[in-house]
């Protein structure tokens, strides 16, 4: 019974650490085959549990059970595997079935707690700090030319914006009016600011040099239809990549939403306009 009590424990431990480096690594595993690796790994500690070398064993044989279709997978996954089990490890420390006699079905659900509790809340730090860095990687500051002005502004790329101008299906992109007020042509600030969106105006209230390179945007939110200005720009380059799509913007007063401390929402397309690639390991 005490034999097969330390398997359990093991195991459950296993299957804890596995799902936490599967999670985090965006591995995606089956839980089956992750069961099965957590039992693999339970035996050979259990059978040999003085031996150093036994220990080594169980691990190899766990992680590649679990991740070894790809030798990069496996490196990646052992990586994760080892923090997991060192800073659960040291939690299930201050427990022992020794220490604290109850029975053995309780022992192993307390353990199981344990392990599942603490990966959890590093689970959710670990996550937050990735959310954090790939946060970093859609903002960067860029130069948009527009008014025969050059204007330095601060980008966040949406990958939920898919917003298109319907004549020509050019990219739209939601620039802050705060941020921009100050280099908008005097003419245009009247009319801009007299707009009504829930209107369909004429842009004739627009300085006839600018008709030309505006177009009417019809936008659909969770507060109804709403139509807006789009202002043709000559050019919008990111710092850390290339030239934007030919596409319009659109004026935003609303900019308390912008991720990031971001002054201007791009669309979709600009994810191709990134020079870095970027890529997710998956287990098969």
């Amino acid at each position: 019974m005490y034999g097969e009590l330390i398997i359990a424990i093991n195991m459950v431990f296993n299957f804890a650490v596995l799902s936490f480096a599967n999670k985090t690594g965006n591995l995606q595993a089956a839980r089956g085959r992750l069961w099965f690796a957590s039992f693999a790994g339970a035996l050979p500690v259990t059978l040999f549990s003085s031996s150093f070398i036994s220990m080594i064993i169980s691990f190899l044989l766990m992680t590649f059970c679990a991740f070894g279709k790809a030798l990069a997978v496996w490196r990646k996954a052992v990586g994760i595997v080892l923090v997991g089990a060192l800073f659960s490890g040291g939690l299930l420390t201050v427990y022992s079935s020794q220490t604290f006699p109850m029975p053995a079905y309780l022992s192993v659900f307390l353990s199981a707690l344990i392990a599942f509790i603490s990966l959890s809340i590093f689970k959710g730090k670990w996550l937050d700090v990735r959310v954090a860095k790939q946060m970093d990687d859609f903002a960067c500051m860029s130069t948009l030319r527009i008014w025969k002005q050059d204007i330095r502004i601060q980008v966040f790329i949406d990958t939920g914006n898919s917003c298109t101008e319907p004549m020509t299906g050019a990219p739209v992109h939601f620039v802050s009016y705060r941020a921009v007020k100050q280099m908008i042509p005097r003419d245009l600030i009247g009319p801009l600011e007299q707009w009504n969106p829930k209107k369909l105006a004429n842009v004739s209230s627009f300085p006839a040099e600018y008709q030309k390179g505006i177009r009417l945007i019809r936008l659909t939110t969770v507060q109804g239809v709403s139509w807006a200005i789009g202002f043709k720009y000559e050019w919008w380059r990111l710092d850390d990549g290339d030239q934007l799509q030919p596409g319009y913007l659109v004026l935003t007063k609303e900019d308390n939403r912008y991720p990031d401390g971001a002054d201007a929402i791009l669309h979709v397309s600009a994810m191709e306009s990134i020079s870095k690639e970027r890529g997710t390991a998956h287990v098969v």
